[in-house]
């Protein structure tokens, strides 16, 4: 049994894998994650409401990009579950060319986005992953090249909120008249439609690069508030990170124990 986290800026993801299947996951603010004991609680928490234990857990996988919080993690697993868990990051050895400038620079939940996509959808595909950011992930006849990071629909209503006097904070889906009639559809036009529609043409230009149709893929907390119905997403996956995660441990793992694939 394997615990995958995905630590993000806002929230952290637990995902519990027994065998073949992710039993569950788990999302909770990452403030809350400061110590060791305070994860300890937490994924105590998260096993008891599955039927599990820690001494169950087998290995352990992490990818943050929240650097400040790591060592919390490297003391919480060799203290509670006695592993040293693996931190995703752009290895060599992992089947995917890393073609860009800079691949020590790659987050870590882009590499695991990039590792799920290839792995569950093919060697093209686009990784859209919409949570405080939004990450684009390019992925090329197994390669990847690269791509694009937007805010968010936190930052940017936060932004919004925090630098005006008047407008307020309002619940955001996409508003299918391009004219608001009143503030709040206002502030849903530019920053919902206004995301959707830069998303897409950063897309459509993508997909030119490619001979062959990319599988789009959605991921994130935020994905489905951009499902509309537009045919621009092919499929919403939003376990792909804790899948890409997965795959990670066990490639590397396989390395560490000198097995091929």
């Amino acid at each position: 049994m394997q615990l995958l986290v995905d630590v993000g800026n806002t929230n952290t993801v637990f995902g519990l894998w027994t065998k073949n299947d992710l039993k569950g996951k788990w999302r909770v603010s990452t403030k809350r994650l400061g110590t060791e004991d305070e994860i300890y609680i937490i994924v105590r928490e998260f096993l008891d409401r599955y039927g599990h234990t820690l001494e169950e857990l087998q290995d352990m996988c992490v990818a943050s990009v929240v650097p400040s919080i790591n060592n919390s993690f490297r003391y919480f697993g060799k203290k509670y579950i006695g592993i040293d868990p693996l931190f995703v990051s752009a290895r060599d050895d992992l089947g995917v060319k890393w073609d860009v400038d800079f691949p020590p620079e790659i987050g870590a939940d882009r590499v695991a986005n990039v590792l799920g996509g290839k792995v569950y959808y093919g060697d093209n595909a686009i990784v859209i992953d919409i949570g405080t950011a939004i990450t684009i992930d390019v992925l090329k006849e197994g390669a990847f090249l690269g791509g694009a990071i937007l805010p968010g629909p936190p930052i940017s209503m936060k932004a919004l909120f925090s630098g005006t006097a008047k407008l307020p904070q309002v619940e955001l889906y996409f508003v299918k008249d391009p004219i608001g009639r009143n503030t709040a559809d206002n502030i849903r036009i530019g920053i919902v439609n206004a995301t959707f529609f830069g998303l897409k043409n950063i897309v459509d230009s993508i997909k030119k690069r490619y001979s062959n149709e990319p599988v789009v893929i959605a991921t994130g907390g935020y994905a489905k508030l951009f499902d509309i119905n537009e045919g621009f997403f092919d499929t919403v996956d939003t376990e792909l990170t804790l899948k890409g995660i997965l795959e990670y441990c066990e490639r590397v793992r396989r390395i560490e124990k000198g097995t091929s694939d």
